[in-house]
């Protein structure tokens, strides 16, 4: 089990990982628009369509490595109210729960996804784009977050071994 939730992990890291090189394209597409604009030429017909499509896999590719590294948001003053006992029951319940949310999202954008597939849909804008690569993102983030969730929920480790104010900026 420790192998699998290490390849999730790794999977996490990658994904991420391109989600900083989508951010780094989605600004040069967007000086380059600038300047072309501003040098009086054509401007780049494509590079809005390719930014909002791009913010779409910025915010979801690194979803799953936000939960592996706990760098998400979470509230504290409920669980730190609560004797020892009850926090490891509410952990377990909030863990449960957000592996339940994210198999739903996930199942949701799946379904979305199959039926583009099947549909042949398209996203028309300034250029056809296959509609399921709109949920490819969608569906991979919750999924793999799930899968993360769960290493909370069966693991050893916890996520709330870190003081919040210590992951301020991450």
């Amino acid at each position: 089990m420790d192998r699998l939730f290490a390849a999730i992990g790794k999977l996490s890291l990658a994904l991420a990982a391109v989600a900083k090189v989508v951010l780094g394209l989605i600004i040069v597409a967007v000086v380059a628009d600038v300047c072309v604009r501003n040098l009086g030429l054509r401007p780049l017909a494509w590079a809005v369509s390719a930014t909002e499509y791009g913010l779409l896999y910025a915010a979801f590719l690194p979803m799953p490595w936000l939960v592996h590294s706990k760098g998400h948001v979470f509230v504290e003053f409920l669980r730190k109210a609560l004797p020892v006992r009850a926090r490891a029951v509410l952990e377990r319940l909030v863990y449960l729960a957000c592996v339940a949310v994210s198999l739903y999202l996930g199942s949701v954008a799946l379904v979305s996804l199959t039926g583009a597939v099947s549909g042949g849909e398209y996203e028309t804008r300034s250029f056809d784009m296959p509609k399921w690569l709109v949920f490819l993102p969608i569906m991979l983030a919750f999924y793999l977050s799930a899968l993360e969730w769960l290493r909370y929920l069966l693991g050893r480790d916890t996520l709330y071994t870190l003081d919040p104010l210590e992951m301020e900026g991450l």
